[in-house]
């Protein structure tokens, strides 16, 4: 099956999370039962100072054969630059894509920035509301947006809705470089139940072709969850992102 098919029978821009995770109802509950629902609390603080991200996790078993997380990790970028804590083997999820564009390194940059616009092309983001009162993402700029790219919960009786999240930018240097972190809302007593690093890196390879290298890594017991569930899902979901970033960027070029 290629990806494209791939993509169709398990990913609907239109539904988040349209296939049921492969555990049974009787592996969930013993799952909640461990206490992980029990740990969990919401909390709504896009306003407050956010927390580091750490990987705390111990490394998840590699599967044989390899799945898409430990295939994403070994294509890496050696190009692209990360929190020292957040990149390491310990991460449950990891997501490397890349896709070439033909248009300025600029004009794909522009459309990054301009987060609230996200929602008109990118079919795994919601509304977003930049808090310091700028147009644009910028360094420390604080964030939230409405995410389901990566499940941000524990699911409940087969169900893994899209939720908030609380984003803030470590790296910006228009028009290359663009990395932000992010926090699920949903808490335990260790902290965010998922946690994130986006890294975008644009490229050029002329006046109007670059190529756009997208790569996260997110730990957590989300996280965990979903590396066992649907591993393929946040490496398909970035798909769409740079397929949606490559349609909007030739079409203003």
């Amino acid at each position: 099956m290629n990806a494209a098919a791939l993509m169709d029978s398990r990913v609907n821009p239109r539904c988040a999370y349209p296939r049921k995770p492969t555990v049974s109802h009787h592996s969930l509950r013993l799952f909640i039962a461990g206490g992980l629902l029990v740990m969990m609390v919401t909390v709504t603080q896009a306003a407050e100072e956010l927390p580091a991200v750490t990987v705390t996790g111990r490394p998840t078993p590699t599967p044989r054969p390899l799945d898409t997380v430990s295939r994403d990790w070994r294509e890496r970028s050696p190009e692209v630059h990360w929190p020292t804590p957040m990149f390491n083997g310990a991460a449950e999820i990891f997501a490397h894509n890349q896709i070439v564009i033909n248009a300025s390194c600029e004009t794909v940059w522009d459309h990054l920035v301009h987060a609230e616009l996200w929602p008109r092309w990118c079919p795994y983001s919601g509304k977003v509301t930049i808090h310091d009162g700028s147009q644009v993402l910028q360094k420390n700029t604080k964030f939230t947006w409405f995410s389901s790219d990566l499940p941000q919960d524990l699911p409940i009786l087969d169900q893994t809705p899209a939720s908030w999240v609380d984003g803030l930018v470590v790296e910006c240097l228009p028009p290359n470089r663009l990395g932000w972190r992010s926090f699920g809302r949903a808490w335990t007593v260790h902290g965010p139940v998922v946690t994130a690093y986006h890294n975008w890196y644009i490229k050029p390879m002329g006046p109007k072709k670059c190529v756009v290298t997208f790569e996260e890594v997110a730990t957590g017991l989300a996280a965990r969850y979903a590396r066992g569930a649907y591993p393929e899902f946040v490496h398909l979901a970035h798909e769409h992102w740079l397929e949606g970033l490559k349609r909007v960027s030739e079409t203003r070029s």
